[in-house]
């Protein structure tokens, strides 16, 4: 299991692919969050974007970031999320529901084939085969993913 990272190692990874404060991606932003409401609704998921999903999409879309003790690059977060598996629709649908509040997705984690969202309140939730887990407030969270999370709904 990788180690939690601080926040100095955070900006550091994010900074190596592409990323810096105050970084504004307000066009590509626009057409990857319309792409992720299309292909969301071909499925049968209705999503909208809302300030805190833009706020986070327009400094973060197009970076990949390799994952923490993966030497391959195969392992990464990419904050680029347009198209979905059919599973997806589901699971945003169903914790929706739960955290009674709408969600968006920001981020997808792909050797698990999880799914990170946020909500209004900027809180962040990661979807996940073997459950949802609440991962903060506000968008520089540890990558240290479900293995020593509680399951939201376990």
């Amino acid at each position: 299991m990788p180690p939690y990272l601080t926040r100095e190692e955070i900006d550091r990874r994010l900074a190596a692919a592409g990323w810096q404060p105050g970084r504004e991606k307000g066009d590509e932003a626009a057409a990857v969050m319309q792409q992720a409401v299309s292909s969301l609704a071909e499925i049968g998921c209705s999503v909208s974007p809302f300030p805190a999903a833009v706020d986070f999409v327009k400094e973060f879309v197009g970076l990949k970031v390799p994952f923490p003790g993966d030497a391959t690059g195969g392992e990464y977060v990419t904050f680029t999320v347009r198209y979905f598996e059919e599973s997806f629709a589901e699971s945003i649908s169903e914790l929706a529901d739960w955290v009674e509040q709408p969600l968006f997705p920001v981020a997808y984690v792909n050797h698990d084939r999880a799914l990170a969202l946020v909500d209004p309140q900027d809180r962040y939730f990661l979807t996940h085969w073997s459950g949802d887990y609440y991962l903060g407030k506000g968008p520089v969270r540890s990558p240290r993913l479900p293995d020593d999370r509680p399951s939201l709904r376990s």
